[in-house]
């Protein structure tokens, strides 16, 4: 009798580590498979972010114009983004990066700069934004608009999924300009960037850059 219940509790134990077995393969197909579809397939481990910005002016005494920068970030991926934060005193490629030039007129940009890009027409308006080449006006370089928010001072700062997030700016300008506003979002990975041309002859009228063809 003792002979039978033995066989029978050793049959038993080897059909539940069986099973166990069983189990445990599933499991890791399916933790595969999930693998694939988020990280390869889906791609759900790209932080994919855009960064938009609005501009609108509004007229002052004298001279003199308001210009207002809204700018727009909107997390599209599945991951939360963190910005770049500084690693020393002098890194300015961090957080959400702002600069703002006077764009010189036609006919003064060739006394201005005598040669621009190799093979470039010398008489059409360029600006080179990593370099400063190309003689624009510097009106506002590289402000880290998140350098007055709490979260980013100390590293917390994230933009979630989904979520749109908006940070103002605003400084003074002159009239009958024509300015270039761009926005740059840090990651560890690089950035992402917006820019807009902004006129102030008649209210300010926004243009995109028009992409080539």
């Amino acid at each position: 009798m003792d002979d039978i219940r033995r066989e029978r509790l050793q049959i038993a134990h080897l059909w539940a580590d069986l099973f166990s077995k069983v189990i445990g393969g599933m499991a890791l197909v399916v933790a595969a498979w999930w693998t694939y579809a988020n990280f390869t397939v889906e791609r759900t481990h790209d932080p994919t972010m855009e960064v938009s910005v609005v501009p609108s002016v509004h007229p002052l005494r004298d001279d003199r114009m308001l210009l207002n920068v809204d700018v727009f970030l909107r997390n599209v991926g599945k991951v939360a983004i963190a910005p770049r934060f500084p690693a020393g005193d002098g890194d300015r490629d961090v957080g959400l990066e702002i600069s703002i030039v006077e764009i010189k007129p036609l006919s003064a940009v060739g006394e201005a700069t005598e040669s621009g890009p190799a093979g470039s027409d010398p008489e059409v308006p360029w600006f080179d934004w990593t370099s400063g080449d190309g003689d624009p006006r510097p009106i506002l370089v590289k402000r880290n608009l998140l350098a007055s928010n709490e979260d980013f001072r100390y590293g917390r700062y994230q933009l979630n999924p989904g979520v749109r997030y908006r940070e103002p700016f605003a400084c003074i300008i002159d009239r009958n300009k024509l300015y270039a506003i761009r926005a740059r979002f840090w990651t560890e990975k690089g950035s992402v960037a917006d820019l807009v041309y902004i006129d102030t002859f008649s209210g300010g009228d926004a243009l995109r850059p028009v992409p080539p063809s």
